[in-house]
């Protein structure tokens, strides 16, 4: 058996040095659990903090376990069986004190302690926010270096083939949204949130579209400043093109692996012009109603907060209804809602009607940790068919309660006048065809 590196176990002493006083509560927040894989893997982006503490405990379990350095496969940011493995193949390494203080019973779980002894101080834990995040990250399944085309890209029913295959027809499930992007679902058509994430980003560091894009460059700065038709022809131009299109989606990767352009597509979507408005509303809401239920929202309200602003319905700007509604809800008999039956109720009044079974399979995560919750069969099958995830899964809890969400101010790409901005040429590239598609 291997021991843990000399620096490790300094970074123990100070670190954990405070339970030969007995200090349990402190004891309980270091065995506190961020991550757990049960029954699905955690996918949470390769560009977060949570691939760095794999490739440390990676190497520190290889080391303690005497085996291969890559025998836990790369560190991807997918928290599942390898990492579970690396967390139990580390135990035999670490006295029963660390053994306890980072959570040993949670059977391969990433704890705040362990996170703690692995981790420089400058990268501390995930907070709730940054994990209820990573929940509807790990439900959209995209990274930052990921988009899609949206042009003809469903099959023609009669055929099985696409346009780009041969079929002569264009179909499409997605006819407003020409380009995707990234983990929030990011789109170049009707809401523009591409677009507002290369104006924030090239605002924040002027040339990264010219040194990233290259012959793109011109293209990229007509698709920020030009209107919806602009974004079609732009987009169409490139798309049907072969080789633009893998250059373009080679660029594109390189650019969303960037940190700076990560931290842009996060404000963009934190504003109180898009979802950290939305988000804003519910928190609106529990504030209304915060003299009757005497808490502010949860962790996993946060979490069914964000997931709603992101994928389903969220409170009207005017919350005077849902105010009412509520009132009467937690009101209705002398023992309060539990924080889950809430949650049940409200999404009840939320209904989405848009993929509504995804939805309710998506609810069921912010439910399912709620004893007092009762899920039908129905939705329990729903939603082990679609993730399985659990709120806690993520380490949120209905114990502990988050008061406000960082709502950023709108970048600013909401002032500015559109106008079409498409090269005669680029108009002529995209085929009639395309611009007929079919709805399938």
């Amino acid at each position: 058996m291997k021991n843990l590196v000399v620096p490790v176990v300094l970074v123990l002493a100070g670190t954990f040095g405070l339970f030969s006083s007995g200090n349990g509560a402190q004891a309980q927040d270091l065995a506190q659990v961020l991550y757990r894989f049960e029954n699905r893997a955690l996918t949470l982006g390769r560009y977060g903090a949570v691939a760095t503490f794999q490739q440390r405990l990676f190497a520190q379990a290889a080391n303690c376990a005497g085996k291969p350095a890559n025998s836990y496969g790369k560190a991807d940011g997918v928290v599942g069986a390898k990492t579970r493995q690396a967390i139990i193949d580390l135990q035999p390494c670490l006295n029963s004190a660390v053994r306890a203080a980072v959570g040993a019973e949670s059977y391969g779980a990433i704890t705040t302690g362990l996170w703690r002894l692995l981790m420089p101080p400058q990268l501390p834990p995930p907070d709730a926010i940054e994990r209820a995040n990573q929940l509807t990250f790990a439900l959209e399944g995209t990274d930052y270096d990921v988009i899609q085309f949206n042009f003809c890209q469903s099959a023609n029913p009669r055929s099985g083939k696409r346009y780009l295959e041969g079929d002569p027809y264009c179909f499409t499930n997605d006819p407003r949204a020409y380009l995707t992007w990234g983990p929030r679902g990011a789109t170049a058509g009707a809401g523009a949130e591409i677009q507002q994430i290369l104006f924030a980003a090239e605002r924040a560091n002027p040339g990264l579209l010219r040194d990233i894009f290259g012959p793109f460059t011109e293209d990229m700065h007509r698709l920020a400043l030009g209107n919806n038709d602009a974004a079609f022809d732009l987009l169409c131009a490139i798309w049907v093109n072969d080789r633009e299109r893998a250059d373009f989606t080679r660029r594109f990767a390189a650019y969303g692996a960037r940190a700076e352009v990560q931290e842009s597509y996060r404000r963009v979507y934190d504003a109180a012009n898009a979802d950290g408005g939305k988000i804003a509303r519910f928190f609106k809401l529990y504030a209304s109603i915060k003299p009757l239920i005497r808490r502010d929202p949860t962790e996993i309200d946060l979490a069914f907060f964000i997931d709603r602003a992101t994928h389903g319905s969220v409170p009207p700007s005017d919350i005077s209804q849902l105010v009412s509604q509520m009132t009467k809800f937690v009101t209705r008999t002398r023992n309060l809602p539990s924080p889950g039956n809430l949650r049940k109720q409200l999404a009840a009044w939320l209904p989405s009607h848009h993929k509504y079974n995804d939805r309710l399979a998506r609810d069921a995560i912010f439910l399912v940790d709620d004893p007092d919750v009762v899920v039908s069969d129905a939705h329990r099958r729903m939603w082990l068919q679609r993730s399985g995830l659990k709120a806690s899964d993520f380490g949120l809890s209905d114990r502990r309660y988050v008061a406000s969400y960082p709502v950023a101010a709108p970048t600013g790409y909401e002032q500015i006048e559109k106008f079409y901005t498409v090269l005669p040429q680029d108009k002529r590239a995209c085929p009639s065809t395309v611009r007929r598609a079919r709805k399938k």
